[in-house]
């Protein structure tokens, strides 16, 4: 969850237990509130996986308020589930949606045939969050947005990049720091971050581990961090 001001931009709600109704895959902790609680202007959907793309939070929250973004296989399941057409937005890999005073431009993933990451632009501070996404060289396309922090997946299993990968990937953008991402939800799906923190420290690279449930103001992170390898 992003807040760029007056518009909070949510990316990849999952808010249900729906993994473990398919796959048994349970929740290692508890959704912060319920689908319907979900306050936002836009939502992101960087592929149609269930944890990314999850139905049984996205039909409970309110079509008439927000707007839906993502890729065409994402467009495809919203238009499913219902959501009218005036409400959804097309961010495929290249495009870009404004929102309010920022900007969320769509970036090469390697995970599903049209799946993204994204790069979301606000204050002079770009974030850059790969989504699912095997290492490939093509994420480095990002780095025209010259990203200052980077969040990304660390698991290594299921389509993703392990610790090792995503260190080098923040190595290779210059980031002012980088935060791992997709560990900690499912016990068959996760790593432990700090190997991600000791793998920074000798690429010279600050990393930050941010607790579950909690806000954060992106310049804090980057400040705590400044001078530290």
């Amino acid at each position: 969850m992003f807040q760029l001001g007056d518009k909070t931009v949510v990316v990849d709600p999952y808010l249900s237990n729906s993994v473990a109704e398919a796959d048994g895959f349970e929740r290692m902790v508890p959704a912060p509130f319920s689908p319907q609680e979900l306050k936002a202007d836009m939502i992101v959907c960087t592929h149609d996986h269930m944890d990314h793309l999850d139905e049984e939070t996205i039909k409970y929250t309110d079509f008439s308020r927000i707007l839906y973004a993502g890729p065409d296989s994402c467009i495809k399941h919203y238009r499913a589930i219902g959501i009218p057409g005036e409400r959804l937005i097309s961010l495929n890999i290249g495009q870009s949606v404004g929102i309010g005073d920022g900007v969320i431009h769509g970036v090469y993933a390697a995970h599903t045939q049209d799946s993204i990451g994204v790069v979301i632009e606000y204050d002079s501070i770009a974030c850059y969050l790969v989504g699912d996404s095997l290492y490939d060289e093509r994420l480095l396309e990002a780095g025209r947005y010259a990203p200052d922090v980077l969040l990304c997946c660390i698991n290594g299993k299921l389509g993703n990049m392990n610790y090792l990968e995503a260190a080098g990937l923040a190595e290779k953008l210059g980031v002012k720091v980088a935060i791992p991402c997709h560990y900690g939800m499912f016990k068959e799906n996760t790593e432990d971050p700090e190997k991600f923190l000791e793998e920074l420290q000798i690429r010279g690279i600050p990393g930050f581990i941010v607790e579950y449930n909690r806000p954060y103001r992106i310049n804090d992170i980057i400040n705590s961090v400044k001078g530290r390898k």
